[in-house]
């Protein structure tokens, strides 16, 4: 493929879905629908996820093949672009991919704070309180320690799902 297009299924290869704004933020370039409709266009297994065709996947084997590809050429880029994605998805209101993101850069601050304000969606079932605690458990133990907010949730959903000893810790 051309060098604009491997560049940019190298960058979008961290993404579960795409649409054409978060392959701009992601990768830096304002042509993210054009390049989506290029690639399916040239049958390069991108799979339309709705009928607008605004949402898209790769192939998940084509996927696991540009992410190898990323991982090999661009390691140093991988936790920027999952920091672009994190970014975008909370700004659109998508607070668990956002979380997703920010826990996959390893920038444990950000997704502290992002799990810290799903703990109210998670509590009236938006989130599964398991996702929430699964959340948590990626996190390191002294950040939840430190921070009492997150404390609080954590001690709350413990507590909801009979974790006495571990909700009193």
């Amino acid at each position: 493929q051309p060098e604009g297009i491997h560049s940019f299924l190298l960058k979008t290869a961290i993404l579960d879905r795409l649409s054409g704004s978060l392959c701009d933020a992601v990768t830096g370039r304002e042509d993210g629908k054009g390049m989506l409709e290029t690639l399916e266009r040239g049958n390069l297994f991108l799979i339309p996820l709705d009928d607008q065709r605004q949402w898209y996947r790769y192939h998940h084997l084509f996927a696991e093949v540009l992410q190898a590809h990323l991982t090999e050429a661009q390691s140093e880029q991988i936790a920027s672009l999952h920091l672009r994605a994190s970014e975008w998805y909370e700004q659109n209101g998508l607070r668990p991919n956002a979380i997703h993101h920010a826990l996959a850069a390893r920038d444990f601050e950000r997704a502290a704070n992002l799990i810290e304000l799903a703990g109210p969606a998670a509590d009236d079932e938006s989130i599964q309180p398991a996702t929430w605690l699964g959340w948590v458990k990626t996190l390191p133990e002294t950040m939840i320690h430190i921070r009492p907010v997150l404390s609080v949730w954590h001690a709350y959903f413990l507590l909801g799902g009979g974790d006495l000893e571990a909700a009193e810790s």
